[in-house]
C-alpha cells in the first residue's frame, strides 16, 4: 500500500468512513467486520499473479544465473552488464574491446530489479485503471438501468393518460351520438306529423274535386244550382 502512489488517491474515493465502501468490480457494497480485509471475499484471479509475482522475486539470482545467456560475439563470455546507451545486455569483452567500449553501462543485477520494479509499477497502475474503469462501465449499467426503468415508466404512465382520454372521448361520443338520435327522432316525427296532415288535406280536397267534376256533369240547372 506505501508504495503504491495511486493507493491514496483509490482509498479515499472508494472507502468512505465506517466501512463501507463498493467492489470496484461488481458494484456490491461491502461492510468490513472484526476480521478486516482479512473477511473480504477472496479474489483468485489476483491471488495467482501474485503468486507468480513472488516466486520471481524470491527466486535466487544465482539459481537464474545458471540458465545465464552467452553473449553472440563472446561465446565463452556470460551477458552480465547492461548498456544503458543501447538499452541491451552484452558482456564485459564488449564493453571493454567490443561495440559497447564507449557506452555507460550497469551491472546487470541492478538494472534488473529496477526494470523490474518500474513492471511491478506499472502492473499496479493498470490494475488500479483497470478498477476505476471497470467502476465507470458498472456506474454506466446502472445508469442505463435507470433509463429503462424510466421509459418503462413513462410508457405505462402515458398508456394510463391516454386510456382516460380515450374513457373521455368515447363516453363523449356515446352523448353526441344520442344527442342526435334524439334531435333526428323528433325531427323525423314533426315531418311525419305534417305528411300525415297534408295528406289528410289532399284525401279532402280530391273529394272536393271529384265532387265538382260530378257537378258539371249535371245537365239540369235547377239541380246543378242546388
Amino acid at each position: 500500500q506505501a508504495s503504491n502512489p495511486l493507493w491514496q488517491s483509490r482509498g479515499s474515493s472508494a472507502v468512505p468512513s465506517g466501512g463501507r465502501f463498493r467492489c470496484p468490480s461488481c458494484r456490491h457494497e461491502v461492510v468490513l467486520d472484526r476480521h478486516g480485509v482479512y473477511g473480504l471475499q477472496r479474489n483468485l484471479l489476483v491471488e495467482n499473479i501474485i503468486d507468480i509475482y513472488k516466486q520471481e522475486s524470491a527466486r535466487p539470482l544465482h539459481a537464474k544465473a545458471e540458465q545465464h545467456l552467452m553473449c553472440e560475439e563472446h561465446e565463452d563470455e556470460r551477458i552480465n552488464i547492461y548498456c544503458l546507451r543501447c538499452e541491451a545486455p552484452t558482456c564485459s569483452l564488449c564493453k571493454v574491446f567490443g561495440a559497447h567500449k564507449d557506452c555507460e553501462v550497469a551491472p546487470l543485477p541492478a538494472v534488473y530489479q529496477r526494470q523490474k520494479s518500474e513492471l511491478s509499477d506499472g502492473i499496479a497502475m493498470l490494475v488500479a485503471g483497470n478498477d476505476r474503469i471497470q467502476a465507470i462501465i458498472t456506474q454506466m449499467e446502472e445508469i442505463c438501468r435507470t433509463i429503462e426503468d424510466n421509459g418503462r415508466r413513462q410508457k405505462q404512465h402515458l398508456g394510463l393518460r391516454f386510456d382516460s382520454l380515450y374513457s373521455i372521448l368515447e363516453e363523449r361520443k356515446k352523448e353526441l351520438l344520442q344527442s342526435i338520435a334524439r334531435e333526428q327522432e323528433a325531427k323525423v316525427q314533426r315531418v311525419r306529423g305534417l305528411i300525415r296532415q297534408y295528406g289528410d288535406h289532399l284525401e279532402a280536397s280530391s273529394k272536393l274535386v271529384e265532387s265538382a267534376i260530378q257537378a258539371m256533369e249535371e245537365p239540369q240547372m235547377a239541380v246543378y244550382l242546388q
